[in-house]
């Protein structure tokens, strides 16, 4: 034991449990009397490094696109032509999607449908005559026999029409049929659609060939 914990041992060795309490109390008032005011050096540093950090994030904001992971792509200033050239990729693109959802197990990838029973989409009349004439189909399906390019198609299988497309969804698979495998029709419009929907709201049956040609006789003339 060294001197200093003798005399320490000596002092307090005679006291009593509530002197040597207060001793200690004493002693914790007057621990770290070369730290007085050493608190305000850390709140300065603190105030500093906590503006340097809000700073900081705030350029990071501004330069890391508000931390988005997908950056939006720069502004590209399009003539009108652009623009539209850009929506009719879009429109189409939509009507491959329904064309390979709806319509590709029979009439194929080609348009050229399936010998003798469903009819080609390339260079028909059916197809690039009066928007009514495809629209109409696609809205009530078709059956019995159709004269295609002068082959007879139809002969078992009637085409019902496929379910749940709005406007929207047949005048993108429309306006594809029409302008794909060299086809070279015009667009087909939701608004068009439209119409053709509520001109047939009542009929219950699918359309026929022959129905269909005495509406649209021009579309199916020879000239």
């Amino acid at each position: 034991m060294s001197e200093e914990e003798k005399d320490i041992v000596a002092i307090t060795s005679g006291m009593s449990d509530e002197e040597l309490a207060e001793i200690h109390s004493e002693l914790n008032k007057d621990k770290h009397p070369p730290t007085l005011g050493f608190l305000k050096a850390p709140l300065v540093f603190v105030f500093l490094f906590g503006s340097l950090i809000f700073a900081c994030a705030i350029q990071l904001a501004h330069t890391t696109n508000e931390f988005r992971v997908h950056p939006p792509k720069p502004a590209v200033n399009l003539t009108p032509e652009q623009v539209e050239e850009e929506r009719m990729k879009r429109k189409l693109a939509s009507g491959l999607k329904v064309y390979e959802a709806k319509c590709i197990a029979c009439h194929q990838s080609t348009g050229l449908g399936q010998e003798g029973q469903y009819p080609p989409l390339k260079n028909s009349k059916w197809v690039l005559g009066d928007a009514g004439i495809i629209s109409k189909i696609v809205l009530k399906g078709l059956k019995g026999e159709i004269q295609v390019l002068g082959k007879t198609y139809g002969t078992a299988i009637p085409m019902p029409p496929p379910p749940d497309l709005n406007d929207r969804a047949i005048a993108d698979v429309v306006t594809y049929v029409r302008q794909a495998w060299e086809n070279n029709a015009s667009e087909v419009t939701e608004e068009q659609v439209a119409v053709f929907r509520e001109e047939v709201s009542g009929r219950t049956d699918l359309w026929s060939g022959p129905e269909l040609m005495e509406l649209y006789p021009d579309s199916f003339s020879e000239n």
